[in-house]
Order: structure tokens, then C-alpha cells, then sequence
């Protein structure tokens, strides 16, 4: 059976790979996961890093912004 880690759980063992100061066996050891998936959620919590420090807003916040906007002007019109 697939062991299921919450998001909590995710984020730690990528901080832990992240810091670099266990190795990858110790890492396996303490949260109970493969090397493979170790290396997936570092890779993805790189990638969300270097997302949050674009200077290109993202295009959801973006539309929710202008979709902001669009209902503060209708309010002000009633």
C-alpha cells in the first residue's frame, strides 16, 4: 500500500533536502520514503521557490485581480 504524506510532510522532507545537512539515506530513514521521491519534492519546492521570487505576476493572480476590479466597479455603481 502507497504511503500518503500530507503537504506538512512534503515540505519538511524538501527543507531537509534542501539544507543539505543529512544524507540521502538518513533522510529515507527518518520520514520513510524512496530517494526518488525525495529528489521530486526537492526538485518541486525549488521550482515553487523560484516561482514565489518572479517578477512576473502569475497569470491566475492576475485575472483574480482583475476580476477584483470588475466587482468593486459594479458596486460602485449601485
Amino acid at each position: 500500500m502507497r504511503k500518503r504524506l500530507t503537504p506538512q510532510a512534503k515540505a519538511k522532507i524538501a527543507i531537509e533536502a534542501l539544507k543539505e545537512q543529512m544524507t540521502w539515506a538518513q533522510i529515507c530513514s527518518k520520514y520513510k520514503v524512496h530517494q526518488p521521491k525525495i529528489n521530486q519534492l526537492k526538485k518541486a519546492a525549488e521550482e515553487h521557490i523560484l516561482r514565489g521570487f518572479s517578477d512576473k505576476p502569475d497569470k491566475t493572480i492576475a485575472a483574480v485581480e482583475e476580476k477584483n476590479e470588475e466587482l468593486l466597479k459594479m458596486l460602485g455603481e449601485a
